[in-house]
């Protein structure tokens, strides 16, 4: 009956014997039965307020998505509507009125019948309160922790590059090489403007689709051609010093055929000789370098015979900056290996020497930057902390994404995009998206490839290209075999230089002519490896 009555008006008239079914004593009539033994309200309480815990549902939404709730069928006494009186006004007590500012919907005490069995019912047993303070407190410790990996990572990150700067300012005292940043040659001279003047600012995939496997043949082809018609030509020049030699050795024989008869006509008559053939010749008295003065000059033989002008255009001859992004590890090689045999091939003779054949793949030098050893400097940071950074861009991180250094005084081309490592987004608000992503080493060259998930991926921001790559160059330090930079880098076994103060010098004895026999071979080497590079001038526009 009085479930019907309360249904009826939603609880707005009760009865004077209201006695719900969960309901007892009051226990304050039960003062003076209490015994010896603690006090224990002894409401009975909802069913649903033991039955359910947090922790339970919070599982439950995470293996289904959501968590199972249905209509309440009754009204407990506790939890439930406000108390009224015996003439059924609500009883406005400190339920009533909250302390803090929350919405009235959110209030048993102002709702009705109907509305707790729907609302208020079920959020009362599934507990969605304390879940909602758990999900709360789970939230502020994720971005607690997000933040403090940020602070961690950037921190290493900062320490690392400050440390991997000593290394390479201490190796660059000792460092007879090194890799300045590569320049296009179109801000020398505007005759750069041209196609094939900038080919070595195409990236690897561009020059796939221009120098072809036939072109390439052609190519060599065509200096093969040249270099035939330049060792004719210059043994056709050494017949014809051959040529004067001869005529030179008949003229002074005929001239010394004429001394003779002379002599003898002038012995015949009487007549004293003006020199004595018994005579001998006079002594050498010029020095070293006399001697090598008039010694004739020998004919001009360059180097490297694709330095003259007829060999220009050709992409052996003048693009072995692209051959090295062609075919990254060998490429340079492939084109200095074919120039000093098409070198040879000019040598003047017959009969003619072979013509230069085309080069073979030997090796690559990026597997040997794989094995290399890599100097690191210390950081004043705990292996618990460097355990829980982000990600760290050390050495031999860097060494795994280097480029081998060909020239001495040039760096080598860039990598492709899809070497290139990525810069990644370490902020809190993107780590809390993908907390998975804290590996301590994200050594990561693709976009589209994540390391957990691929939903992952939809949600956080597209890592960032660098603006510079690494190089390795050779060391001469004596405290490592590499050293690192965003520009450049070194590798290679220790050597004694005169100019490695760091290294230790010889014996008293010894000391003064072997610095010196150090100091001639670095010059010597340096000169037979340095490049040459015109004077840039400009006679018909502004200089620039």
């Amino acid at each position: 009956m009085l479930r019907a009555v309360m249904e009826q008006d939603d609880g707005a008239r009760m009865v004077d014997n209201v006695g719900l079914e969960q309901s007892v004593g009051s226990p304050a009539r039960r003062l003076s039965s209490l015994g010896t033994r603690s006090f224990s309200e002894p409401v009975v309480r909802h069913a649903a307020e033991e039955a359910h815990h947090g922790s339970e549902h919070r599982q439950e939404r995470t293996q289904l998505g959501l968590v199972r709730f249905r209509r309440q069928p009754m009204v407990p006494d506790v939890g439930g509507l406000g108390w009224r009186t015996k003439t059924g006004h609500l009883l406005k007590n400190q339920s009533f009125y909250p302390q803090t500012a929350v919405n009235t919907w959110d209030l048993p005490a102002h709702a009705g019948v109907n509305t707790w069995k729907d609302y208020h019912g079920p959020k009362m047993a599934t507990d969605a309160e304390m879940m909602e303070r758990l999900d709360r407190f789970d939230e502020e410790a994720a971005e607690w922790e997000a933040k403090k990996l940020f602070v961690n990572t950037t921190r290493a990150q900062t320490l690392d590059r400050f440390s991997n700067r000593k290394i390479n300012r201490s190796m660059l005292t000792s460092q007879p090489c090194w890799a300045p940043h590569h320049r296009a040659r179109r801000e020398v001279h505007a005759i750069f403007e041209t196609f094939d003047s900038s080919m070595g600012e195409k990236p690897q995939k561009e020059l796939r689709k221009v120098y072809t496997e036939k072109v390439l043949k052609k190519d060599r082809e065509a200096i093969r051609q040249i270099a035939k018609r330049i060792q004719n030509e210059e043994t056709w020049k050494l017949v014809f010093k051959h040529m004067e030699q001869e005529r030179r050795a008949d003229i002074r024989a005929d001239l010394q055929e004429r001394q003779a008869h002379t002599d003898q006509l002038m012995a015949m008559s009487g007549q004293p000789l003006q020199q004595d053939r018994a005579r001998s010749p006079l002594p050498n008295n010029c020095s070293q370098r006399s001697e090598e003065l008039s010694v004739p000059r020998q004919p001009y033989m360059p180097k490297d015979v694709t330095q003259l002008t007829d060999f220009r255009g050709l992409v052996h001859a003048d693009s072995d900056f692209a051959l090295e992004t062609l075919f990254p590890g060998f490429g340079h090689d492939l084109s200095a290996e074919f120039r000093a045999a098409a070198t040879r091939s000019t040598e003047p003779g017959w009969p003619p020497p072979a013509a230069a054949a085309t080069p073979r793949r030997a090796g690559s030098r990026e597997k040997a930057l794989k094995g290399a050893s890599v100097t690191k400097g210390s950081i004043p940071v705990s292996k618990h902390r460097l355990e829980r950074v982000g990600t760290r861009t050390n050495e031999d991180l860097l060494a795994e994404h280097s480029k081998a250094q060909f020239r001495r005084t040039a760096a080598p081309p860039a990598p492709p995009q899809s070497r290139a490592l990525l810069e990644e987004d370490f902020s809190p608000k993107v780590t809390q998206k993908d907390p998975l992503r804290v590996t301590g080493r994200f050594a990561r060259t693709e976009h589209t490839r994540h390391p957990t998930s691929p939903k992952a991926q939809e949600e956080l921001p597209p890592p960032r290209r660098p603006m510079v790559y690494h190089v390795m160059v050779e060391s001469h330090s004596p405290k490592a075999s590499m050293g690192i930079d965003t520009t450049m880098s070194s590798m290679s076994s220790l050597r004694r230089s005169a100019t490695s103060p760091l290294l230790p010098r010889p014996g008293p004895s010894q000391e003064r002519s072997q610095a010196m026999a150090d100091v001639c071979a670095e010059l010597d080497d340096f000169d037979e490896r340095v490049t040459p590079v015109p004077r840039i001038s400009n006679f018909f526009a502004s200089h620039r």
